[in-house]
């Protein structure tokens, strides 16, 4: 019976061991700006990005970008992950999950020459360190709704394709609500080189919204997604305000669901 006992917890150790050994190296990430800096990223331009006390969605900090009319917004954090060249580690080669809380303020302005607005993305980087394929968390600036594009790009930097473009395709329609903060989470498993069988999932304030099952999010490659970048680079200079992001969570393991603070409101029909 012992010798049983003592096989059992070997087996069970060995368990532990074996998904101890394949958790992605630098995951879980989370960042709330409690630190009052960005320290816990990477590095990235902030030419109008700072880390303030002046509105959190929860704790004291959060990170504040703001657009002036007649400059461009450029900027952007990045945090490097799993097998990227800077970090030379275990892969995120599964499934992958993105939480954070996002807000426009309630006198933000949108330009009105580009219809795309950034809030986040996931980079899947080559041994070069260049983006090869991208997963972008927008705002579409003509509905006020979020929306997923998935970018591919070739080795010597230029555009590539949009491989996919995902929009809500579940329950009523829900768009964005400025002045208030909202909890985004985003849910990939990846594709199978050559396979259309990758899945996404989006929720807002935590309501489903998106829900793909056929995603070709990266070909026929085995490319990985490697780094997360907080960003809002857009080419338009007919906007003004302010946008936030709180509470980052990035990890394969499912994060706590957050409502901020109440559910999303619907459009109108």
């Amino acid at each position: 019976m012992k010798s049983l006992a003592l096989h059992g917890l070997s087996v069970f150790l060995l368990g532990l061991l074996s998904l101890s050994a394949h958790s992605a190296d630098r995951l879980p990430f989370s960042s709330s700006f409690e630190t009052g800096d960005f320290s816990e990223w990477n590095g990235g331009a902030d030419a109008s990005l700072v880390v303030t006390n002046e509105d959190a969605s929860q704790g004291t900090y959060s990170a504040r970008a703001q657009m002036v009319d007649g400059v461009a917004a450029d900027n952007y954090k990045d945090f490097y992950f799993g097998d990227h060249v800077v970090v030379g580690g275990v892969a995120a080669d599964d499934e992958l999950w993105l939480q954070f809380d996002s807000k426009f303020d309630a006198d933000f302005r949108f330009g009105q020459n580009e219809d795309i607005h950034k809030i986040a993305i996931l980079n899947f980087e080559d041994e070069n360190g260049r983006r090869r394929y991208q997963l972008v968390i927008n705002i579409l600036v003509s509905s006020q709704t979020y929306f997923i594009e998935n970018l591919a790009w070739n080795a010597d930097r230029s555009f590539d394709k949009t491989v996919n473009a995902f929009s809500q395709n579940v329950g009523s329609p829900i768009g964005l609500t400025k002045g208030q903060w909202e909890n985004l989470r985003m849910f990939i498993k990846l594709n199978t080189p050559g396979q259309r069988n990758g899945i996404l999932k989006f929720w807002l304030n935590d309501q489903l919204i998106m829900d793909v099952s056929d995603a070709y999010m990266r070909e026929d490659t085995s490319y990985n997604p490697n780094k997360l970048i907080l960003s809002n680079y857009v080419r338009d200079t007919d906007l003004v305000g302010f946008q936030r992001w709180d509470n980052f969570y990035l990890g394969e393991e499912q994060p706590p669901q957050i409502v901020r603070p109440k559910p999303p409101i619907l459009l109108d029909p």
